[in-house]
């Protein structure tokens, strides 16, 4: 299952409109399989080369250089990606020179139509700011007693909100797990739409979990690009209240962190530092100095620190190996966090301890395919350091996901605890019809 999705908003905007627009101009035809459509393949040729222009400092493409000669769905696409980009960042003058351009193109009206739902499907993100530090703060057991200490089963996973039979998948394996609660630590593709939150998240929860397991979505970057409408539509199904949340009982905490604000500008996407709202960062730091004993899990859809980028760059454009945002909200209390879990990157890496924290994981291998050839745990070794280190984060290479070959599998991770006692396994998953084994474990 081909899917490729970006880090910049206007293109996974744009693929979610595409793919709107295929799925009614063919009702049989799946929107599963849109990234395999001349059309979506075209637009991600288009994208990728705008996102080259950009990360070279300029923010436009000449369609002609890079346009197969003969190709009119080739050009099409570069021709509306290119006004899309140019709505999108205020360029009016931009705007006018390509919309002359379309006037005398032979365009095909799917391209129109894609910029009409392009241009309707966005608004400001509805983030949901705290009245009282105590709210948001839910019971981690059933039973609605912070106070109950019994046996529990929590699922975690990242970035699998692709709707393909590679994520159905991976969704059927954590329901026969049985788990109590499931928690996706965000990325719903391609923009999270209310379509694609339905279709992509919801209804395959309701189809592979059991009717008790409780679930909750964090909000990641491409959650929020069509503005959080979907989103926080979501979290009211679920009957989540915010996009952060502590689940609590007598003997640990799950801490999660909420929605980042979102990049306005393509041309900001590439060295954008994903940042946290400074008064949630109160909120966090409130529960855990009052954690009273209690174990804390931190989730987060962002990264505290890489080994291979993908936080955002410094100004000589070097990839940071840790985010200073986050670092700063919560140096000081990296110590009493037992196990931080985050995405983003589509990939699952145990790190050894590093800036303070005892165990750091990336588990965004939840469903996007990740190919051999892109290495993804080779170390870099030109990651901008923070003044305070002399070194980079480090990859347990004992905790390594298989392939079949060409491409990665996909994982998940279930905490068990019991009372205080907590065991933490990472299950991998072969394909649209492999079983789960566990390839890493640890415990708490």
């Amino acid at each position: 299952m081909a899917i490729k999705t970006y880090g910049i908003s206007f293109m996974s905007r744009w693929q979610s409109a595409l793919n709107s627009v295929l799925s009614q101009e063919d009702e049989q035809d799946s929107d599963n399989l849109s990234s395999e459509n001349p059309a979506m393949c075209a637009s991600c040729e288009a994208c990728g080369a705008l996102e080259a222009a950009i990360a070279d400092g300029k923010d436009t493409v000449d369609i002609a250089n890079v346009v197969t000669k003969g190709s009119l769905v080739s050009k099409c696409a570069h021709l509306y990606v290119n006004l899309a980009a140019a709505k999108f960042s205020g360029n009016h003058k931009r705007v006018k020179e390509l919309e002359a351009e379309v006037r005398y193109s032979v365009c095909d009206p799917l391209w129109a139509k894609t910029l009409f739902e392009f241009d309707s499907d966005h608004q400001d993100i509805p983030y949901r700011h705290y009245e009282s530090l105590e709210d948001f703060v839910l019971p981690l057991c059933e039973s609605g007693d912070l106070d109950d200490a019994g046996k529990l089963k929590i699922a975690f996973v990242s970035d699998w909100g692709t709707g393909t039979p590679l994520a159905k998948n991976v969704m059927r394996c954590i329901g026969e797990q049985n788990p109590d609660i499931v928690i996706h630590l965000g990325d719903v593709y391609y923009s999270g739409t209310k379509k694609e939150m339905q279709s992509h998240f919801l209804d395959i929860v309701k189809e592979c979990l059991p009717k008790h397991t409780r679930v909750f979505n964090l909000a990641g970057n491409h959650d929020l690009y069509a503005g959080g409408a979907g989103y926080y539509w979501l979290l009211e199904e679920l009957g989540q209240p915010a996009s952060y949340f502590c689940l609590r009982n007598i003997h640990w905490q799950i801490l999660s962190i909420g929605a980042p604000p979102q990049v306005g500008k393509p041309t900001d996407a590439i060295s954008a530092i994903p940042t946290i709202e400074p008064k949630e960062v109160t909120w966090h730091q409130d529960k855990l100095k009052g954690a009273q004993g209690r174990k804390t899990v931190m989730l987060s859809h962002y990264q505290l620190f890489t080994a291979s980028g993908n936080i955002g760059r410094t100004a000589d454009n070097r990839p940071l190996a840790l985010n200073p945002v986050l670092y700063e909200a919560f140096n000081n209390h990296l110590s009493d966090i037992d196990l931080w879990l985050w995405g983003h990157e589509h990939n699952l890496v145990a790190f050894e301890p590093y800036a303070g924290l005892k165990k750091g994981r990336c588990i965004g291998s939840g469903a996007i395919p990740v190919a051999l050839l892109w290495q993804p745990y080779k170390q870099l070794h030109n990651l901008a350091l923070p003044e305070q280190f002399d070194s980079a984060p480090q990859m347990n290479l004992d905790c390594q996901l298989g392939h079949d070959g060409d491409h990665y599998h996909h994982a998940f991770g279930i905490l068990s605890i019991d009372g205080a006692d907590g065991e933490m396994n990472y299950f991998e998953v072969e394909g649209v019809d492999g079983g789960a084994k566990i390839i890493f474990s640890e415990t708490l």
